[in-house]
């Protein structure tokens, strides 16, 4: 009999399914003696077949029919009804992701989903609350497959080094505050035109229209090639780029599986550490303000975009076709460049000098090492490391997560005193910005195991342990 196969749900848009691929990858390498089969939207998948031939791609209709077999491994990465429901009907030997729940399989509980694996419920729990979260998802659907966190023997592509003048210009994204505009994308081509730097208006059928009319602006008409090309087409092209220039999406996902350099124009409500470039050496480049890394404005404008201008990315995309040791960073901007920290893990470094220190990365990379050592504990001494660095920083930070943790601690027993029955929803919501992340997650972990008295009681260890390292600063 051969070996069961492995399923990974995956019902999302094509920049999530392409976020993927290093999953899919790794699960070739290192499981060849399993078939690996993949739910997605045929309108996403196709286009990706010729890309992934070991793969076998299934459209959600056949959920009912892939629910009769057993799994080795099944993987949720969808929050989907429909993959909710297939996930729980599965048979498999290790479930992964969200399922929904059956009739009072977990007591108390007051979610209709149960989520399994530690990397799988963090994720979930950075649903409006990705603050200070600094674990990029293509990294989160991998964790739970490692007893140790550690990605350094995964594969990742590596961008190729600019040599001559050929850009591609990715034009759109899932929604209009995430993307330059026509007039943006006209000047920014008219200018690398007249530089000598030959661009090329990429998109999909979406963007056709859109396409004509940047050509038609910036007089480039046999540059615009939106529509014209199937998935498979696209990836072959953006090999011959010297750069690839696209704010967060699909295609710009598909540049980065294919090793292309990139200049990430991260605008508008998105995070690029989570869902920016994932291979080493990309340029990303966002707006100098704190509130980066939204998931929703709540602002009356979009301050982030607007601080983009063609002129200043213009001179930036030149400065690095020409490998200039020091960027032109246009101002109000500000250039990092990706990589992988010593546990394999995805990092973004700031490459210009920043006018104001902010404690926002260190406390990034503080809260990060806090989840490192709950999954495993011979983190500790990253935890300890960290947390140094940031008491030594910003002293007033640690002290307002001391007292932060303290008060949390006192609110749980409360309510742990009081009765079982859970947390009001927006408990989470309630809690100082500087662990509201934390908490979250705390939060998460208790609906997910019913508010049981063992789930209270570990979260009230969890509480205590962390906040024991506070106790040993100077």
């Amino acid at each position: 009999m051969s070996a069961d196969p492995i399923l990974v749900l995956q019902m999302h848009r094509m920049g999530d399914l392409i976020l993927t691929v290093p999953l899919l990858i790794h699960l070739l390498r290192h499981r060849p003696e399993h078939e690996l089969w993949v739910t997605a939207e045929p309108q996403f998948f196709q286009g990706l077949m010729p890309l992934l031939p070991n793969v076998v791609f299934f459209p959600p209709s056949h959920c009912n029919a892939l629910a009769e077999r057993h799994y080795e491994l099944a993987i949720n990465l969808s929050s989907r009804p429909q993959a909710l429901d297939c996930q729980a009907r599965l048979k498999a030997s290790r479930k992964l992701g969200p399922e929904l729940l059956a009739k009072n399989s977990v007591p108390g509980c007051f979610s209709n989903q149960h989520v399994r694996g530690y990397w799988q419920l963090y994720r979930a729990a950075l649903t409006q609350n990705n603050w200070n979260n600094s674990f990029h998802w293509a990294d989160l659907h991998l964790l739970d497959l490692f007893t140790h966190p550690d990605l350094s023997g995964v594969a990742h592509p590596r961008a190729k080094a600019a040599g001559t003048r050929r850009v591609g210009l990715v034009l759109g994204a899932s929604e209009a505050a995430k993307r330059p505009d026509v007039d943006f994308w006209a000047r920014l081509a008219r200018r690398l035109a007249a530089e000598g730097a030959l661009p090329l208006l990429l998109g999909g059928p979406a963007e056709q229209k859109m396409g004509r009319e940047v050509a038609r602006k910036a007089g480039l008409h046999g540059a615009d090639l939106c529509g014209r090309l199937s998935l498979k087409d696209l990836a072959a092209l953006m090999s011959t780029l010297d750069l690839c220039v696209t704010p967060d999406t699909g295609p710009m996902h598909l540049a980065d599986m294919t090793g292309v350099p990139i200049l990430n124009l991260s605008m508008g409500p998105v995070h690029a550490r989570e869902t920016g470039p994932s291979s080493p050496g990309q340029y990303v480049l966002r707006a100098a303000m704190s509130c980066v890394g939204c998931w929703q404005c709540h602002r009356n404008q979009l301050y982030c975009k607007q601080a983009f201008t063609p002129p200043g990315v213009a001179a930036l995309i030149l400065s690095l076709l020409q490998a200039s040791e020091r960027p032109a960073v246009p101002p109000g901007l500000a250039l990092s460049r990706t990589g992988r920290d010593a546990l394999g893990l995805h990092s973004l470094e700031r490459l210009d000098a920043p006018a104001e220190k902010s404690c926002r990365p260190l406390l990034e990379d503080f809260w990060q090492a806090v989840f490192l050592f709950l999954y495993d504990p011979d983190q500790r001494v990253l935890l300890v490391q960290r947390l140094e660095k940031l008491h030594a920083a910003f002293p007033r930070v640690t002290k307002s997560i001391t007292t932060g943790l303290a008060a949390l601690c006192g609110q749980c027993a409360q309510h742990l005193r009081m009765s079982r029955s859970g947390l009001p929803g927006g408990f989470w919501r309630s809690q100082p910005p500087a662990i509201r992340l934390f908490t979250g997650y705390l939060h998460m972990r208790l609906q997910n195991d019913g508010y049981s008295s063992h789930a209270w009681n570990n979260a009230l260890k969890t509480l205590d342990e962390i906040s024991s390292f506070f106790t040993r600063l100077p």
